[in-house]
């Protein structure tokens, strides 16, 4: 117990000549807005940096700047401070300013007049105090200048047929907050269908559908945040004539139509040239008995030497009255 007392005094006794000799007042804490600092273009802004620390001839602040989403660690220096004389070797110099020069009463903020689209980003305070290496001696205020919408351009389709979609954009380059898109119909003297209109209010996009007559007109749209608005205008013209696809269509469907009537007709007129050009075929029944039919067994050849002896027999015969039944009865004869 009496070694482990005299062990530990030694190292008590060395820890109390480090506290005094080296820890006491060996610390610099650096406080800067957890929250991003805000300030309209054109205005001039503050970004604090307060500190603590024993401040001696050592004493040097120094002020960096990164733009936009460029990494801190890329950040240039803007501002020094040390041996009591103040450089600002950025291209803000002559914006740039201390709160309180010297910045030696705890109070490393700076102004910054003239606020530009180009100051945004990431400002770095670090303070340094040799001997004093603990602590936190750096802090990051993210800057953000808000920025009226700029004048937005108007695009899109001027002319279209009835029955058509129509497509209006519009957007502007500048704008932080982002701006917000609103499209209106100018010259229209009754309200247009809702279902017909789709706007999109963050991109400032607008579609119109299955257009009317009564959609012609100027549109304009506003653009616009907290900080102001600006607008634009377009003319959209809409036609009764059938777009160039619909009479495409329309003339196919007829050509089409053309082509299926004519293949029918010349389908049908060649159908009927072959009919009458076929020959006829007469059936007859077993019991149907033509006029210039030949009787069974007797052969044309002798039905012709018939008629030619029929022929001569009369011509031999007189012409007198009362041989009639002669003749006859010497035919019937003959023929048999």
């Amino acid at each position: 117990m009496a070694l482990n007392v005299v062990l530990l005094n030694p190292l008590l006794f060395c820890l109390e000549i480090f506290i005094i000799f080296i820890g006491n007042g060996a610390c610099v804490e650096v406080t800067v807005p957890n929250d991003p600092v805000m300030q309209q273009i054109g205005s001039a802004m503050e970004v604090p940096c307060h500190y603590k620390t024993s401040v001696d001839k050592n004493f040097m602040l120094e002020w960096r700047f990164a733009p936009g989403s460029t990494s801190p660690d890329l950040g240039k220096q803007i501002l020094y401070f040390t041996n009591n004389v103040l450089y600002k070797p950025g291209s803000q110099s002559e914006r740039l300013s201390l709160l309180h020069d010297p910045p030696t009463l705890g109070d490393a903020s700076i102004r910054l007049e003239n606020v530009r689209a180009s100051d945004a980003g990431t400002y770095i305070c670090e303070v340094n105090n040799p001997p004093d290496f603990y602590g936190t001696s750096s802090g990051l205020i993210h800057f953000i200048v808000l920025i009226p919408p700029s004048t937005p351009v108007c695009k899109g389709t001027t002319s279209v047929a009835v029955g058509s979609d129509a497509s209006l954009t519009c957007s502007s380059s500048e704008g932080v907050p982002a701006p917000v898109y609103s499209w209106t119909h100018l010259d229209s003297k009754i309200t247009l269908p809702l279902s017909n209109m789709v706007q999109n209010e963050q991109t400032g996009s607008l579609l119109l559908t299955n257009v009317s007559l009564e959609f012609s007109g100027t549109y304009q749209c506003v653009a616009s945040n907290e900080y102001g608005h600006q607008s634009c205008e377009l003319s959209l013209h809409v036609t009764g004539i059938a777009g160039a696809g619909a009479i495409a269509g329309a003339v196919i469907g007829v050509l089409l139509a053309l082509l299926l009537f004519g293949a029918i007709v010349i389908y049908a007129i060649h159908h009927r040239k072959q009919k009458m050009n076929k020959k006829p075929q007469s059936e007859y029944s077993m019991n149907e008995i033509r006029e210039d039919a030949t009787a069974p067994g007797i052969s044309e050849s002798s039905l012709q030497r018939r008629d030619s002896k029929s022929e001569r027999l009369l011509e031999s015969v007189p012409s007198r009255p009362g041989s009639a039944s002669t003749t006859k009865s010497q035919l019937n004869h003959f023929l048999v």
